[in-house]
């Protein structure tokens, strides 16, 4: 089956992930390899979408379902490509990495299916496969005296998705710090006023005011954020 005889709404959802994806390359994925991601981005994804047709099990889910299982193939070769680009592992020999990611990622989707798995140990049992397929590739690469011990260890130090979430962490941090400072800068401010008309108005009763005010300031815990 070709590409352009897939459902309407297959290629429309794929093309929508793609378009999602695209601004989240990393800055250092240059335009060659950016074409090469896109492409295998959507050969991955048409291919599950043409098994979905074409199988019993997968074509029995709703549209929602079937979106689901094509979306966990498209990330996964987004995250995988992009720590490719990264290995040092030569190029030519990138796809065939690949092709072992996608056909472990279809048979546990599949045995997801049959034995009707809940989202959330499909996307478990994915990762743990395409981490195992992806260490297994490498090493068949140092085996074959393909790639050297250095370039090994590089590739699988490789985590894509793991460094995505650690600036994610990172980037929601440093808001929340920027937030907390805010907070607190216009909570000085308005005990500021408060305290200003404090000591215009009642002059020592004030400065008492301000006092207490400072102190239970500093003994009341911060909540943590």
């Amino acid at each position: 089956m070709e590409e352009q005889k897939l459902k309407k709404k297959y290629t429309d959802y794929i093309e929508s992930l793609i378009e999602q994806v695209v601004p989240a390359l990393p800055s250092d994925v240059n335009e060659l390899q950016k074409g090469y991601l896109i492409k295998n981005m959507r050969l991955a994804s048409v291919k599950m979408a043409q098994s979905i047709e074409d199988n019993e099990e997968f074509n029995s889910l709703d549209f929602d379902s079937q979106c689901f299982y094509i979306q966990i193939i498209a990330e996964w070769s987004f995250h995988k490509e992009i720590d490719l680009f990264r290995s040092g592992i030569p190029p030519k020999y990138w796809k065939v990495v690949m092709q072992k990611i996608w056909f472990a990622m279809w048979e546990v989707m599949f045995a997801c299916v049959k034995n009707d798995a809940p989202e959330t140990v499909v996307l478990s049992l994915v990762e743990r496969f395409v981490n195992r397929t992806y260490y297994e590739a490498v090493e068949e690469l140092k085996y074959n005296n393909i790639i050297d011990d250095v370039t090994e260890m590089q590739a699988k130090e490789q985590s894509n998705i793991r460094t995505m979430a650690e600036e994610y962490r990172m980037e929601r941090s440093i808001k929340n710090y920027v937030k907390t400072v805010i907070k607190r800068t216009l909570l000085a401010i308005l005990i500021s006023v408060i305290v200003s008309l404090l000591i215009i108005k009642y002059k020592t009763v004030g400065l008492v005011t301000i006092i207490t005010l400072v102190i239970v300031y500093i003994l009341i815990p911060v909540r943590k954020e």
